[in-house]
């Protein structure tokens, strides 16, 4: 039997760090009294384990590799706003101290002694962005978000003051003429590098610490909303997905409407003129073969969708005893254009059932596509008045119910009467090139 050490999440410690395992299963953070334990009760059960003993500084060396690879995480962005932030703490500096400063210029040269403050803060500015972008690493892997950039703002000002005093020491001391004023003794002297050090920690210490809050909340903002879009995203997928199911079920009420009516009227054809009727069922069949692959796709092309209605048509003429005649206008160019499945085809059923199946004399379809200004738009026109919305067809109001889904407002189908007589349906929807992604789909 043996003793597991305290529970321990994989996020405490580095990437590295959960992954490395000591012997028989044990984290290699485990506690000492752990360790100890585990071994006696291996003892016990006659069984000899072995601890293999961490070479001095290994620890050390893996938690300084971990923290020179958050360093590379490092972007340009990051870069100019550090150079932006250290102009900027060392132009306030210099205004709530512009007093001394004045004076330090009387007896100084102007552009050496602005030059060594701007690099000082720029240093100090960069080691605080070094603090940072390592707190935000252990965050990310699960540390306390408080304690992390509590750290690196106490971390960070005192080394970068360290770096930047070293630097400003030997700016003093071998760049600048030993022309300090006497009206501030402590300046010079056995004293200077704690008054230094003091004003450079004080201050540094309120104005980087300002920064490494800003830059949590607004790290801590940016990942909200980076969320926020994919959940919105997810949700805008799932709607997706949603819509499309509710088209196709609509889809699927669409395509049996035609499909029962032709077998209906096939029916009744075999009580006439059977050889008539099995040319007609013949020509059926063949057409479904072409058809039914393409019936369930969730978005076609002007040139399948004119096939479809193309085989349709010819099955209605015999059907009718060639009392339909039918003309297709689409230019070659549109052939290609993307537009929903199914959409013109029950048109065209619909014009025949509710308008030369109720007539006894002959009739005309006239099918038109065009394009432009961003729109296509495909008109259908009969001699009749089969376009006109019946109380029992689903075929007009489900085409507009899958408008609505797929393109919501932008996307129209109205009826209207001509001139001439003659029904016209103009349906109107967002012109849109077929990808080549979708050709290979439906190829």
């Amino acid at each position: 039997m043996s003793a597991a050490g305290p529970p321990q999440r994989a996020n405490d410690v580095p990437s590295w760090a959960s992954e490395a395992r000591a012997p028989d299963g044990a984290p290699e953070g485990e506690h000492e009294s752990a360790k100890h334990e585990r071994r006696r009760a291996s003892e016990r059960a006659g069984v000899v384990t072995s601890v293999p003993l961490e070479m001095p500084g290994a620890r050390a060396v893996r938690w300084f590799e971990w923290a020179v690879d958050a360093l590379r995480d490092i972007r340009g962005p990051q870069v100019r706003g550090t150079i932006s932030f250290g102009l900027a703490a060392w132009a306030f500096t210099a205004l709530i101290n512009l007093n001394p400063l004045l004076q330090f210029l009387q007896t100084l040269p102007a552009d050496l002694l602005l030059l060594g403050y701007a690099i000082d803060y720029q240093i100090k500015a960069f080691v605080l962005l070094a603090a940072i972008v390592i707190a935000g690493r252990a965050v990310d892997e699960g540390a306390s978000k408080h304690v992390s950039y509590v750290a690196a703002a106490i971390v960070g000002c005192a080394v970068g003051v360290a770096v930047g005093e070293l630097f400003s020491s030997t700016w003093r001391a071998f760049v600048l003429p030993d022309r300090w004023p006497t009206t501030r003794p402590w300046i010079e002297g056995p004293g200077a590098p704690y008054y230094y050090a003091i004003w450079d920690l004080t201050h540094w210490l309120l104005v980087g610490g300002c920064a490494v809050f800003f830059y949590a909340d607004r790290r801590a903002a940016s990942k909200t909303e980076t969320h926020l879009i994919a959940a919105e995203l997810d949700r805008i997928r799932r709607s997706r997905v949603a819509l499309e199911s509710r088209l196709q079920a609509m889809q699927a009420r669409v395509e049996p409407q035609f499909l029962f009516n032709t077998l209906a009227q096939i029916e009744r054809l075999y009580e006439v003129e059977r050889n008539l009727a099995g040319r007609v069922l013949d020509d059926l069949i063949a057409y479904l073969r072409a058809a039914m692959p393409l019936m369930r796709n969730t978005s076609s092309t002007v040139e399948q969708e004119i096939e479809l209605t193309r085989r349709y048509l010819d099955i209605a003429r015999i059907r009718l005893c060639n009392r339909l005649d039918f003309t297709i206008d689409v230019p070659g160019d549109l052939a290609k254009v993307r537009m929903p499945p199914m959409m013109l085809l029950p048109l065209v059923d619909h014009a025949i059932t509710y308008g030369l199946e109720r007539s006894t004399d002959s009739g005309s379809i006239r099918i038109a596509v065009q394009a432009g200004n961003g729109r296509l738009r495909l008109k259908i026109a009969d001699s009749g008045a089969g376009l006109v919305p019946d109380a029992g067809a689903i075929g007009i109001g489900n085409i507009r119910d899958r408008l609505s889904g797929l393109y919501g407002s932008d996307a129209r189908l109205d009826l209207r009467r001509l001139d001439t007589g003659a029904m016209e349906a103009v349906m109107d929807i967002p012109y849109e090139e077929r990808r080549e992604d979708t050709e290979a789909l439906f190829a």
